[in-house]
């Protein structure tokens, strides 16, 4: 490709990368583009290669917009603050991750990827999807007798959406078996679920979905350690202090089963179009995931969702993704409006680390 020949990296290949066919260039770009160290520098230093991030962020950015997924591969990085350096090179602001999963700052800018025990797989998605802020404007600039319905139209203003649009992993030890990151087309969903089940997908866009989740009070009583406890969802031990910055800040309902807390949100815009691009609609929710102990997901008006509906969900974005398959030292890009990501089961040890940027 005359793009990449102009590049400081030389292409690679790993197993099962597609051609994307609704390539703005139509010249068969590669998902996901995988970017080695040139043949003259196959023992490029660290330095080096921060060197070379920082003075190719524009190519980066191009081919990360046209592309949806960079994978760094051959390069020397070997810990944290390795990983964390790439992150500042690239010169992306950082994003605070506001999100449910459990996960714990190492260095920097760096996170673990998850928590969640290793054997637990978890689905596809887009990260921080369902996490809206909401300012609610002050009482004193109503009239007392201001309906409700003007109240809800503008307190709906008032909401702003608070996900990073780039993640970024990193390979600190590779697992012994399994662990893959899978990586998928978001469009890809939306493209064949609005072929099998248009209706659907209609109501989904029109109406948004339902999430409701449980959080335990603490990380320890929870033995699947999937969600964060409210505890670290809202920085407090106090249940009416956690209460309230549940509902003031993101305008969630809530109710209590003992110590645990459940949280109901939406409904949300569930199928995006991101700069204009209305042939790759992203596929921006949970759906996947279904309905658990933990978690529950219904339609707009609180009506369930055909399992029948989820269960193809799921085999669309098997047919559809790509497994990327760690390598020590490996960094994955990828531009989460366009890019739903997921874990797979592996034996231990395995470190994944993250970083999220806006």
């Amino acid at each position: 490709m005359e793009e990449l020949q102009r590049s400081p990296f030389q292409q690679g290949r790993i197993p099962d990368q597609r051609v994307i066919e609704e390539n703005d260039n139509n010249n068969g770009v590669l998902f996901p583009m995988v970017l080695l160290p040139p043949p003259n520098e196959d023992k490029m230093i660290l330095e080096s290669f921060v060197g070379t991030i920082q003075n190719n962020r524009e190519w980066i950015d191009s081919q990360l917009e046209e592309v949806g997924a960079l994978v760094f591969r051959g390069f020397p990085l070997k810990s944290p603050s390795d990983f964390n350096a790439v992150v500042e090179a690239l010169g992306w602001e950082e994003h605070t991750y506001m999100g449910a999963a459990s996960r714990k700052r190492v260095h920097g800018r760096v996170f673990t990827a998850s928590e969640a025990a290793l054997h637990q797989p978890i689905k596809f998605h887009h990260e921080m999807s369902k996490v809206i802020f909401y300012i609610k404007p002050r009482p004193s600039f109503f009239f007392p007798l201001l309906s409700h319905i003007l109240r809800n139209a503008l307190l709906l203003i008032t909401q702003f959406e608070n996900f990073p649009t780039k993640l970024l992993f990193f390979c600190e030890i590779a697992p012994p078996e399994g662990g893959q990151t899978a990586i998928l087309l978001s469009h890809k969903i939306t493209q064949r679920m609005e072929q099998r089940y248009p209706d659907l997908v209609k109501k989904i866009e029109k109406e948004g979905l339902l999430y409701s989740s449980v959080h335990p009070e603490k990380e320890e009583d929870d033995p699947n350690f999937l969600l964060k406890s409210w505890r670290t969802l809202f920085q407090t031990e106090d249940k009416e202090e956690a209460e309230r910055a549940a509902k003031s800040s993101f305008n969630w309902k809530v109710s209590w089963e003992g110590s645990r807390m459940s949280l109901q949100m939406g409904p949300l815009t569930s199928i995006r179009t991101f700069d204009g691009k209305e042939s790759k609609k992203a596929w921006f929710n949970l759906l996947a995931f279904g309905s658990t102990d933990s978690n529950i997901l219904t339609l707009g008006d609180g009506s369930q969702i055909p399992p029948e509906a989820i269960e193809f969900c799921n085999q669309i974005a098997e047919e559809e993704c790509v497994d990327v398959n760690w390598e020590v030292g490996d960094v994955v890009v990828i531009d989460n409006r366009f890019v739903q990501h997921a874990r797979r089961p592996s034996k231990p040890p395995r470190r994944i680390l993250a970083a999220f940027c806006k």
